[in-house]
């Protein structure tokens, strides 16, 4: 289940909601607040103390990547004093300055973060007292937008009947009066009159005839479909052409149910 926003709102609100000046200020603030945070800990993020146990600690260990790079350090100088003869480096000393940055970044996080928290309490309160004033500017918003969509479905609805009209006179005339509505009214994949388009000449053109499903069946007066473009010339080999067929009937010749090869007649 997703964790609620806050204590006011299940879910973020949304970006564009009407606020007034002051609930605007206060998001701002907000979400400044939520930047700065952010940038110091990107900015920061080599003193961010992380858990490092291996697998089967049961206690946590946590470390950041500054003091790990201080102990190899503070490593390298201890093999160098020897080596030189000297004695060995403060501990404490040397990483001291790692661990100061280390224990700044926990408490200057820390700081931001509820700094944050707190300015985001400030701006969900605010708007959450502004609900009832808004939800009512909303409702007649609403309201006023359901009247145009009203008006815009009646005009779009008189079109589509005047729509559905001519096309439906066009095809009795291309059909010869065998059918008066358009051939995919009412089909359930679509009427796809939206695909009617005209050539210059006024015809209907072929692309949108085969997409209106007139099939060369339906269409039994000339000129007013734009012809296939692209026809598919017949396939004829070389061997068939200028062929005359056998013709095969029956032909009571030696039997009355023998097959004789004839000639076209």
């Amino acid at each position: 289940m997703p964790k609620p926003y806050d204590a006011n709102f299940a879910t973020e609100p949304p970006a564009d909601l009407p606020l007034s000046s002051k609930v605007k200020n206060l998001r701002k603030a907000y979400q400044d607040a939520e930047a700065a945070c952010e940038r110091y800990a990107q900015e920061n993020s080599r003193y961010r103390s992380r858990d490092v146990r291996r697998i089967g600690e049961s206690k946590p260990r946590y470390i950041s990547a500054a003091l790990e790079e201080a102990k190899r350090e503070l490593r390298e100088a201890e093999i160098a004093a020897v080596e030189a003869g000297k004695p060995l480096p403060d501990k404490d000393e040397f990483l001291a300055p790692a661990k100061a940055k280390a224990d700044e970044y926990d408490r200057m996080a820390s700081a931001l973060k509820v700094i944050a928290q707190k300015a985001k309490q400030a701006y969900s309160n605010a708007l959450h007292g502004e609900l009832q004033t808004m939800g009512l500017k909303e409702a007649e918003k609403a309201a006023k937008a359901r009247d145009e969509w009203e008006r815009a479905y009646r005009a779009m609805a008189a079109a589509k009947a005047t729509l559905d009209l001519h096309a439906g006179l066009f095809t009795w005339c291309v059909t010869a009066g065998d059918m008066d509505v358009h051939p995919r009214t009412g089909h359930s994949q679509g009427e796809n009159l939206e695909s009617w388009e005209l050539t210059e000449d006024g015809r209907l053109k072929f692309e949108a005839a085969k997409a209106l499903d007139y099939f060369d069946n339906l269409v039994k007066v000339g000129g007013l479909i734009e012809p296939d473009p692209d026809p598919i010339a017949p396939a004829l080999s070389e061997w068939a052409e200028g062929r005359v067929p056998a013709q095969h009937y029956s032909k009571p010749v030696g039997h009355e149910y023998a097959n004789h090869v004839g000639e076209i007649y």
